[in-house]
């Protein structure tokens, strides 16, 4: 007999085919129309028939992702693959502990930093340019810089 506090799977899927195969099952067993779903999940109107029809003209992404698998009333669970697990590390060798970082590294970027890259960027683009162009560009910058009251 089934554990009383374990829930109930509905499908099983390892690629996205499978997935929205099992959403056409669950959709199916509750018995709604596309309507009610688009309706209660908040996605626009005949999304839900564009997801699991037949012919799947949108896909499941970041955003409908979640209200939609609210309105079928499932959620996901990553469940590891016991013989996937064991394969993989009878492939593969462990990486080397100290190249291993445990928070995420942060960096700040300065204000001289920015103008350096800056100035690069601008003596870059104005190699290909011509040298009136790069003049009247130059004005303008010594413009705005020393009158920056002045618009352009």
């Amino acid at each position: 007999m089934a554990d009383e506090g374990a829930p109930r799977v509905i499908a099983e899927f390892s690629n996205y085919d499978e997935m929205i195969n099992g959403l056409r099952l669950r959709a199916n067993e509750l018995n709604v129309s596309g309507e009610q779903l688009d309706a209660y999940s908040g996605l626009p109107p005949k999304y839900a028939q564009k997801l699991l029809g037949p012919n799947q003209i949108r896909r499941l992404g970041a955003i409908s992702l979640g209200p939609f698998l609210g309105a079928l009333c499932v959620k996901g669970q990553f469940v590891e693959d016991k013989a996937a697990v064991e394969k993989l590390l009878r492939q593969t060798t462990p990486r080397k502990s100290e190249f291993v970082r445990s928070v995420a590294v942060h960096g700040h970027l300065t204000t001289r930093f920015l103008r350096k890259i800056g100035k690069k960027g601008g003596e870059n683009s104005r190699k290909y340019l011509g040298k009136r162009l790069v003049k009247q560009l130059a004005r303008r910058a010594a413009n705005a810089r020393w009158h920056p009251l002045q618009s352009a």
